[in-house]
């Protein structure tokens, strides 16, 4: 049976990281997306290497910082078959520039730490760059690429697209391939 204390100690952690999201409402100058949301996903991972199938929550957030600057930070805990499943942490920041009035061009850098169930801590960095943009009227689109270290290197494609049902709440649906497996997100983002 999984050990849900990382679930206990980061549940205020996840709640601190929306109250603080929620407190910041200035838009960031020039960009054709916001960067002051939380959001909240169901995840579905399928890790090869691992012969491990796992699932569990997300919980992330970003805040403009200054102008083009702004902070990052997701908490992920999944578990599965086999015993596996893990619980991470990630924070950091980046940089977003318009590419033109519906897409920007962005950057981020951050800690990872993962706490597998089984097995050996690590932590490392990832560094992604990506696209943002409009696809349509309410359909927000993202394609990035984003380097880990923490384990055995690896590079993931992630693409994502928001349907916003109002300018403050959108469902979400996320992917992500790399040579070490795919996962899955569906959720909700609100923006502030």
């Amino acid at each position: 049976m999984k050990d849900h204390t990382f679930t206990k100690r980061t549940a205020p952690l996840a709640a601190a990281l929306f109250l603080f999201a929620g407190a910041h409402t200035q838009a960031a100058p020039n960009s054709a997306v916001s960067y002051d949301y939380a959001g909240v996903e169901y995840v579905e991972q399928d890790l090869d290497d691992y012969d491990c199938n796992q699932d569990g929550l997300s919980a992330y957030g970003s805040m403009t910082i200054n102008g083009p600057w702004f902070a990052v930070a997701e908490v992920t805990d999944v578990s599965g078959n086999k015993g596996c499943g893990s619980s991470t942490l990630a924070a950091g920041g980046g940089y977003h520039t318009p590419l033109n009035s519906q897409w920007d061009l962005y950057g981020t850098l951050s800690v990872e730490r993962t706490d597998p169930d089984n097995g050996s801590s690590d932590t490392g960095l990832v560094a992604a760059a990506g696209a943002r943009g409009w696809l349509l009227q309410r359909l927000e689109g993202k394609a990035e690429l984003a380097h880990h270290t923490a384990f055995d290197d690896t590079t993931s494609l992630n693409l994502g697209a928001n349907y916003w049902f109002v300018p403050s709440l959108a469902a979400t649906l996320d992917t992500s391939f790399s040579d070490e497996g795919n996962a899955i997100e569906v959720g909700a983002r609100l923006n502030f």
